[in-house]
């Protein structure tokens, strides 16, 4: 091997110059949502929008209100690769129609892929989720055009449900460069997955809602530049709650599993507003990085 390539070699060794090379692109998260099912919160429920080179190229979750906070970013849904659902309640996935029947006022010409968990015993699955709005016999079946194959719609919904095996993650190449790769997680009874998205060298990973008895996550979410989890339940949440969701500590533990490079608290809702003191300091025990807490409309660039 030449001096040359020693060098090289060493320079990709250092985790310095991993992160410089993420640096050199531009990609930013930009938080649509940052609450829960909550009425009276002041937030818009879970979403999320991945910004790639000025363009919004990727929208995790539609929970309600998100629609108006996507017009309100400036993104442009004909940019738009994909739609990354975590799981199908009502705070993740419920504008999803708002989307659709938007979309009829902007220049999309080319197909829109839709990605969300297979089906368990309690959640149907992303696929039948959309058949049962859109179809042909859906709640809003005047768009049916968009999943019928019709002629007459500008672009047509494909949808891929993600298998939900235990810690085996599945990889999705949405474009050249661009790869994103979901992990089911455990939030209860419900079907939910986790997402992370790799472009170029630059890495974002968000938790979606899950509990503490998730497997494999760590792992996921190894070195992600930016690490979002949800923080629905304080740290004396009952059991139900934590059946559901992490409580700060384990948070904690995840984000230092992950040894993430920065961490974003979000889902917030009026059990956890008020204790950012305190749930930093319970996942400082476990986590040393940088720690923010993330409110409609923030966006998080990746960068040193």
């Amino acid at each position: 091997m030449s001096l040359k390539m020693i060098f090289l070699v060493y320079l990709l060794m250092l985790p310095g110059y991993a992160r410089a090379t993420c640096s050199e692109v531009s990609v930013k998260l930009q938080v649509l949502g940052s609450g829960g099912p909550e009425l009276d919160d002041g937030r818009t429920s879970s979403s999320y929008l991945v910004w790639i080179d000025e363009k919004a190229r990727l929208l995790i979750d539609t929970g309600p209100g998100s629609s108006i906070a996507f017009g309100n970013s400036g993104a442009d849904f004909a940019d738009l690769d994909a739609i990354m659902l975590t799981h199908l309640h009502v705070d993740h996935a419920a504008d999803l129609p708002a989307y659709v029947k938007g979309a009829f006022f902007t220049s999309r010409t080319r197909n829109l892929m839709v990605f969300g968990p297979a089906q368990n015993a309690l959640m149907p699955s992303t696929s039948d989720y959309i058949s049962r709005l859109l179809s042909d016999r859906g709640a809003f079946r005047y768009l049916r055009e968009y999943v019928d194959d019709s002629e007459s719609a500008e672009y047509q919904i494909n949808t891929i449900d993600v298998q939900l095996k235990v810690e085996k993650s599945s990889s999705f190449e949405i474009a050249d460069g661009l790869l994103i790769s979901a992990l089911p997680v455990h939030h209860g009874p419900v079907a939910a997955v986790s997402w992370r998205i790799d472009s170029g060298e630059c890495s974002i990973v968000v938790s979606g809602d899950m509990s503490g008895k998730t497997q494999g996550f760590g792992s996921f979410a190894q070195h992600a530049d930016l690490l979002v989890m949800h923080n629905a339940i304080p740290e004396q949440a009952s059991e139900v709650a934590r059946n559901l969701h992490m409580t700060p500590s384990e948070i904690g533990q995840f984000a230092k599993q992950a040894e993430a490079r920065k961490l974003i608290i979000s889902h917030r809702m009026k059990r956890t507003n008020g204790k950012e003191s305190e749930t930093t300091s319970l996942i400082r025990k476990q986590y040393p990085g940088p720690i923010l807490f993330a409110d409609d409309m923030d966006s998080f660039k990746l960068s040193l």
